[in-house]
């Protein structure tokens, strides 16, 4: 969850979209009646913490 870049009130996220094939663009509105202030956040990937280990093919089972 995101906070209101105006009023650090809590901000649900309304739609998003994937800008590149490792960033996504999100649309967030104010929970806060009075506020209702309406901002656009991107998330992309940092970094890999673990690579997972090799999965076996499912269709050589």
């Amino acid at each position: 969850m995101m906070h209101c870049p105006e009023c650090q009130s809590a901000a649900h996220t309304r739609s998003s979209r994937m800008v590149t094939e490792q960033t996504k663009e999100r649309y967030h509105q104010c929970r806060n009646l009075e506020c209702s202030c309406t901002f656009v956040t991107h998330e992309s990937y940092a970094r890999i913490v673990a690579k997972p280990q090799k999965v076996a093919d499912a269709s050589k089972r």
